[in-house]
C-alpha cells in the first residue's frame, strides 16, 4: 500500500508535467479507480488525497517551467494539432483554461507548457493551477468514492475499461 502512495502521485506528476501525458493519458481513470477502491475499504483516502494533489500541482509546475525555458524548442517537437488545440483553448478561455485543462486528457499536459512559453505570470499561474489541480484530483477521487459506495469495484473498473476502449475505437486514425 505504501508503494501506491508513491506511484499514484508520480503517475499524475509524469502525466501533467511531461509529454508522456499526450500519448498515455490515464489520470482520470486512476483517480476514479482509487476513489472506488477507497469506498470499498481497500485504501485510505488520507494521506493519498493531498499526495495526488501534490503530484498534479508539481507536474503542472514542471510543464510551466519547461515551457518557460524551452518553449520554442518544445513547440517544434509537439504534434501540431495538439499545440493548436491548446492555443485555441488558451485564447478562448484565458486563465480559466488552467481550471479546465486538468479534466481534458492531453490538454492537461500541453496547457502548462503553453502558459510558460507565452510568459504568463508565475504568481497567477500558481494560484490557478493549484485550484485546477485541487478540483481535478479531489473531485474525481470523490466521484469514484461516491460511485464505489453504490456499485461494486469490478463494475466501475469494467465501465472505465469500456469507456477507454470506445475512446480508442473512435479516435483511431484509420476511421473516417
Amino acid at each position: 500500500m505504501e508503494g501506491l502512495l508513491f506511484l499514484a502521485p508520480l503517475s499524475l506528476f509524469l502525466e501533467t508535467g511531461l509529454p508522456i501525458g499526450l500519448f498515455v493519458p490515464g489520470g482520470d481513470t486512476l483517480l476514479l479507480a482509487l476513489g472506488a477502491w477507497a469506498a470499498e475499504g481497500g485504501l485510505e483516502a488520507f494521506p493519498l488525497l493531498p499526495l495526488l494533489f501534490l503530484g498534479s500541482f508539481l507536474g503542472h509546475l514542471l510543464g510551466y517551467a519547461l515551457g518557460r525555458y524551452g518553449g520554442k524548442t518544445l513547440r517544434k517537437r509537439f504534434p501540431r494539432d495538439l499545440w493548436q488545440k491548446g492555443e485555441r483553448l488558451l485564447l478562448r478561455f484565458g486563465p480559466l483554461a488552467l481550471l479546465l485543462a486538468p479534466f481534458l486528457g492531453g490538454v492537461r499536459t500541453l496547457v502548462p507548457f503553453l502558459f510558460g512559453a507565452l510568459g504568463f505570470p508565475l504568481g497567477r499561474f500558481l494560484s490557478l493551477v493549484a485550484l485546477g489541480s485541487l478540483l481535478w484530483t479531489q473531485g474525481l477521487f470523490l466521484l469514484g468514492y461516491f460511485l464505489g459506495q453504490h456499485l461494486p469495484l469490478w463494475a466501475i473498473l469494467g465501465g472505465l475499461l469500456l469507456l477507454g476502449a470506445l475512446g480508442l475505437f473512435f479516435r483511431h486514425p484509420s476511421r473516417t
